[in-house]
């Protein structure tokens, strides 16, 4: 039954959004799933994870907002994001590179853009780019920025965690682990007696980046998301911490617990690096 939620998961979080088949080494092709009537069928395999941004339909990542094309990039394609301006997403983007590139990191107008092995898009201009490699692969990185209508809203882990608790009932650790998965979020105990399933921040703003969203648990259950980002939750008001976090409680939490997790987080929080 869980495989059977984290595949219905990814069906409600990009709902009516066109994808391909296993792109990117993190999402299947749901769109032939068929709804299970035999209990003693196989279930169904779980849906890879979603993990961040993805282009909607097409993009193209200019310099600025409205500025000059560099790339453009083709449907469902990974990108990082940072939050958004006026309408336009800071983006970031990798695309793998041969040796020869990348101790001569100049790119032609026309080069073909491939990420993790699959077709992405293309340049729209020669361009030189900055290049890095971890020993195993090369890549080279596309900083600009594409309108808000090119990114899937399903795949703006803000906006999903709100539709997920709106359409979920169960707030459980074991009831969140669907979108625990489908956004890779680790979790975190340094906090104690809370615990956090986090993901980081881009990094596009930060070098040094921290949580982006967190849920914040105890005992099991619970009791509130953490955030870097705007959040709207309707029924609860954020609650600014140090470091430009807020937190949203769920409504019907204990004022005990909201003001222990606030000072042992704005205790822990600049506490580190």
């Amino acid at each position: 039954m869980k495989k059977i939620t984290y595949l219905l998961l990814a069906v409600i979080l990009i709902a009516c959004d066109r994808k391909g088949s296993s792109k990117y080494d993190n999402e299947e092709d749901t769109s032939a799933a068929k709804t299970q009537t035999d209990t003693k069928k196989t279930p169904a395999k779980a849906a890879k994870p979603i993990g961040g941004e993805r282009i909607n339909k097409t993009a193209t990542i200019r310099q600025q907002p409205n500025g000059a094309a560099i790339a453009s990039l083709l449907d469902y394609v990974p990108v990082r994001c940072a939050t958004i301006r006026k309408g336009w997403y800071p983006v970031s983007i990798d695309f793998d590179i041969t040796a020869d590139e990348y101790r001569k990191p100049s790119f032609r107008k026309g080069r073909k853009l491939v990420v993790n092995g699959v077709p992405a898009g293309s340049l729209l201009r020669d361009v030189k780019l900055p290049v890095s490699t971890n020993g195993d692969r090369m890549w080279a990185t596309i900083d600009g920025f594409t309108e808000q209508s090119s990114i899937r809203p399903g795949s703006i882990i803000e906006v999903a965690a709100i539709n997920f608790l709106k359409q979920h009932k169960d707030y459980s650790v074991a009831g969140l682990q669907p979108f625990i998965h489908n956004f890779q979020l680790d979790e975190d105990s340094a906090i104690k007696p809370y615990a956090l399933y986090y993901n980081y921040e881009s990094g596009i703003d930060d070098p040094s980046p921290g949580y982006r969203l967190a849920f914040i648990c105890q005992g099991k259950q619970l009791i509130g998301i953490l955030h870097s980002r705007p959040l709207t939750w309707q029924g609860t008001t954020p609650r600014r911490l140090q470091r430009g976090f807020a937190v949203n409680f769920l409504p019907g939490i204990d004022n005990y617990l909201k003001e222990d997790f606030c000072k042992k987080f704005n205790t822990y929080i600049v506490s580190i690096d």
